[in-house]
């Protein structure tokens, strides 16, 4: 299991220690390996932007694209960053193999995981880092300022890593897609295989307004 430190100044060391030199950036896309999440973006996880993906209802599917986003980026060897927000990830429930080339932080507030995924998305060694926020009360996340995701979506688009964001919610402003689970996972499938599970994932594509970057930049 990799080590997965509590503190903003822990992951900066964590990182040093690990990553002397920046690996190559990724372009393009990062496919999830999720069908329908891939075909809806246009091959996956679009490189240099922010992706909201929303879990509208408990058991929606967000550990399952979580899953397969590992088992993609350990086939094409390439390094994943989880930012856990209310420390709800549940390690246990992925095969290990899927777990070696993950960096896990683990936060227990909002302030905490946007530091400490904006120091992860500028490291540059990362095909893709996830920002988990599902869990996190929704008063805090509403009282996030616009001016914290702008710096995030900056950082993505100088670094050129995908960034998804996993929401209870539609929540992130001037984002270019937002993907919404909207169907829960049924009690029957639940001896289905990840595979299996992802193909039966029911996903909406929302295409945001083309201008509200320009809108939460001014």
């Amino acid at each position: 299991m990799p080590a997965s430190p509590h503190t903003v100044s822990g992951l900066r060391s964590l990182l040093a220690a690990r990553f002397p030199e920046r690996a190559r950036r990724p372009h393009g896309c990062v496919p999830s390996s999720v069908r329908a999440l891939d075909d809806a973006l246009g091959g996956g996880l679009p490189a240099g932007r922010l992706t909201e993906v929303v879990s509208e209802a408990p058991s929606g599917g967000g550990q399952t694209v979580l899953a397969q986003l590992l088992s993609a980026t350990q086939a094409t060897r390439q390094r994943v960053a989880l930012v856990d927000g209310a420390d709800g990830f549940a390690p246990e429930a992925i095969p290990a193999d899927l777990l070696r080339h993950l960096v896990w932080v683990r936060c227990r507030a909002p302030e905490q995981a946007f530091a400490a995924a904006d120091i992860l998305v500028r490291d540059g060694n990362y095909a893709a880092v996830v920002l988990d926020l599902r869990g996190c009360a929704e008063r805090a996340l509403r009282r996030t300022p616009s001016t914290v995701w702008y710096r995030l979506q900056r950082a993505a688009e100088s670094g050129s890593v995908a960034v998804m964001v996993q929401t209870p919610q539609p929540i992130v402003p001037a984002v270019p897609w937002r993907l919404v689970l909207s169907a829960p996972l049924r009690l029957c499938q639940a001896g289905d295989t990840r595979e299996a599970l992802a193909g039966a994932l029911a996903v909406r594509a929302e295409r945001t307004h083309p201008q509200a970057d320009e809108a939460l930049a001014g």
